[in-house]
């Protein structure tokens, strides 16, 4: 299977799709890894632009996709004891691992892909969930079948294998692990209930958490600054209590600031 093949059955399952330099995981282009397109046009006129990518490796921009990647380390650590042994503390038959597309990178680890269903939150995206093993939602990740100095990633089962996102990895993004402390913080607000803060507007005592919430996921989710904060100023006046304009402008540039610098670590580069 040649590059654009692997390409097409990515795109084909809704995911976005970047290209890297030869023999490295990073698009070196303003904008990184979310130069990211889900149609083969698309990609094809920006590389049209960008010819020096075209022989380049192949990555999924996992912030954009409909994807949810648990990468397992071989190389640092042993991420493969760690997921096994948490199977077990769980009661999860821990040939689940093997029921879904899985690639195996250069250093040999493993790349686990779900599909994440419509109108379904994504897992939080989470480094180290337990040890050697993360969470990956929110970042690039070098697919099949870019080739890198120590190797190649490649396909373990077939890419047609990939299932919907189990409810363990949801677990395992929450800190429902064997070695992570019991404070680590889990997603106070469902996609349902920011629907709800939508319709009905934010309630009383919880109106700051409620959006910033809010605010998070519209920019997670790529809603432009402009649209997040008038659907910010809808919500506040369906309130009881709206919360002050200065309140409201506070709790939107927080959100703003954090997403800024949150893409501002990870735009250069993608996940092993």
């Amino acid at each position: 299977m040649n590059r654009w093949e692997h390409v097409r059955q990515y795109q084909q399952s809704g995911a976005y799709v970047f290209m890297a330099l030869p023999n490295q995981k990073f698009n070196a282009v303003k904008g990184g890894f979310n130069n990211s397109f889900n149609n083969r046009d698309d990609l094809q006129s920006w590389l049209n632009i960008y010819p020096e990518y075209y022989k380049g490796n192949v990555g999924i921009d996992l912030s954009k996709s409909n994807l949810v990647v648990v990468d397992i380390d071989k190389h640092e650590q042993n991420g493969v004891a760690s997921i096994l042994a948490w199977f077990k503390s769980h009661g999860v038959n821990p040939d689940t691992i093997q029921n879904t597309y899985i690639e195996q990178t250069p250093t040999g680890g493993l790349h686990a892909f779900y599909l994440i269903p419509s109108g379904q939150d994504k897992p939080k995206h989470v480094i180290n969930a337990i040890k050697g093993v993360d969470v990956l939602s929110n970042t690039a990740v070098m697919t099949a079948p870019s080739t890198m100095t120590g190797g190649q990633y490649r396909q373990i089962t077939p890419f047609d294998k990939i299932k919907p996102v189990p409810t363990w990895v949801y677990d395992l993004a929450n800190g429902l692990g064997t070695d992570r402390p019991s404070h680590t913080y889990k997603a106070k607000y469902s996609l349902a209930d920011r629907w709800k803060m939508t319709i009905n507007g934010f309630v009383t005592g919880e109106r700051n958490n409620q959006a910033m919430s809010l605010a998070g996921y519209l920019f997670a989710i790529d809603v432009t600054p402009q649209d997040i904060y008038d659907i910010m100023q809808t919500v506040n006046e369906r309130s009881n209590e709206p919360l002050p304009d200065h309140e409201l402008n506070t709790v939107y540039m927080s959100a703003r600031r954090r997403e800024e610098k949150k893409r501002a670590r990870m735009n250069d580069y993608g996940r092993d």
